[in-house]
């Protein structure tokens, strides 16, 4: 009866540890979007409403970067994520909650004075940017050290993808917004309003998330009894961590997921950050409606995911697929798609086609998104948080890597060179789907809990 009241949804008031991560995926992500939106609107000739629906050049942009230098804007705020490992080493010392608090307080910060470093130097804005990754990436990795002690293991799905939702929820609203604040108001205010939106939510998170459900005083007795019993592949957080380093770095497993975050990271790379400039080179429109045309993809996306978590889920309960088989299915499903999807889009000279293509891969794409992190759960959850970071930086170098492949393809913005960029990027997907599909075997792991206090087979 405790475990059946327990696990109800009624009862089961670890979802508001979920609502908060939804949460703060649409704060990280929507910073991401606006740097994007943003440097649309500040290279961009100012116009106003001509006669038949024209629009009149009024004035020049108020930034004359070329495409290499657009590409450097974009790109930087994943630079610092490269070094993001280092510190989530202490998520599982110090707590994943409070890891992501402290690295959210600093987002919020830095972006309030994004524009100030602007109007210092072009290259104080980039350092900016690459502080506002390095923050970034320590706390979307310690979101698995949470998962880790408050998801049981027939719920991960549906927990991770109701918070990666927040992810397409992010970008949707900071398209939507982030357009018209920009038409309406201009580019520094929207620094400023995420800023202190960020640190009012940061606020909301210290008071209600925990690092383990033990020191929650929100949730019932029943349900912390629960999440503990589940919990079994968990060390007692008193036991030191030590990381089996030869495991780690020779679990192929791992480094699949890796390859599969890479490949993924560009398609999602080109979706938050360089398709308003590619809805711009295919129309020319205004800022605010560009915003309103990117969050279809991201309407799509969020529509999906919670489905894409329950199936999941009801596939592994009822062992309709192995687990590993059930990983390859979503693992590929996304990329295999980004091949049709981006080639289509490419090679066929019509804007509502290319709109429903990506839209579509938007879609497929969410299955992978929460395969890959999934799928650290289930090979060493204690791990889990030090190997999704570095999963991650394969993630930031994919994000690094395609706004600099755009900007030194996309040069005079003909519908060709963005033919020449889907066509790369067709090639990636279906690359890593082939090897993932061959190689790809998902079990939880021998050396999942390992300690030196209790085996002396290897040494640190």
């Amino acid at each position: 009866m405790q475990v059946t009241t327990a696990s109800s949804w009624r009862h089961s008031k670890r979802y508001i540890v979920v609502a908060m991560v939804f949460v703060g995926y649409m704060i990280f992500f929507a910073v991401h979007a606006n740097v994007g939106m943003a440097v649309v609107e500040m290279t961009s000739p100012k116009t106003s409403p001509g006669p038949n629906g024209t629009s009149i050049i009024t004035d020049g942009p108020e930034y004359s970067w070329d495409s290499v230098q657009k590409a450097l804007v974009i790109s930087s705020l994943s630079y610092g994520r490269m070094l993001s490992p280092i510190g989530v080493t202490f998520a599982a010392r110090i707590g994943g909650s409070t890891l992501y608090l402290w690295g959210i307080v600093c987002v919020a910060v830095i972006t309030y004075c994004t524009p100030y470093l602007l109007y210092l130097h072009f290259y104080s804005f980039l350092l900016g940017n690459a502080l506002t990754g390095f923050c970034e990436g320590m706390a979307y990795a310690s979101v698995i050290e949470i998962w880790s002690r408050w998801a049981p293991p027939n719920e991960r799905a549906k927990m991770a993808s109701i918070g990666d939702m927040g992810v397409y929820a992010g970008l949707m609203s900071s398209f939507m917004v982030s357009g018209w604040i920009l038409y309406e108001m201009g580019w520094a205010t929207l620094f400023h309003i995420t800023g202190i939106a960020t640190l009012f939510w940061a606020g909301i998170w210290y008071v209600l998330v925990k690092n383990d459900p033990a020191d929650a005083e929100w949730i019932t007795d029943d349900e912390k009894k629960y999440i503990k019993e589940q919990m079994k592949t968990v060390v007692d957080d008193q036991k030191k961590l030590v990381y089996p380093w030869k495991d780690l770095l020779t679990c192929v497993p791992f480094w699949l997921a890796c390859m599969v975050k890479f490949a993924y990271g560009v398609g999602f790379a080109f979706m938050m950050m360089n398709l308003p400039q590619y809805i711009k080179d295919m129309n020319d429109i205004d800022i605010k409606k560009i915003g309103y045309i990117s969050t279809i993809p991201q309407i799509c996306a969020l529509i999906a995911m919670p489905f894409a978590g329950y199936i999941f889920d009801y596939m592994r309960s009822n062992e309709i697929l192995s687990l590993t088989n059930v990983h390859k299915l979503y693992a590929c499903i996304g990329l295999i798609s980004g091949v049709v999807t981006f080639l289509v889009a490419g090679l066929w000279p019509n804007f509502i086609a290319s709109v429903v293509c990506l839209s579509l891969f938007q879609v497929c794409v969410s299955c992978t998104v929460l395969e890959n992190q999934i799928v650290m759960l289930d090979l060493a959850p204690r791990y889990a948080a030090f190997m999704v970071s570095i999963a991650s930086s394969c993630y930031t170098v994919a994000l690094i890597l395609t706004p600099m492949i755009v900007g030194y393809t996309v040069t005079s913005h003909s519908r060709s060179q963005w033919n020449i960029c889907f066509m790369i990027f067709g090639i990636l997907f279906v690359s890593t789907s082939l090897i993932c599909l061959k190689f790809l075997k998902v079990k939880l792991q021998r050396w999942a809990n390992y300690s030196p206090d209790e085996s002396n087979e290897q040494k640190t």
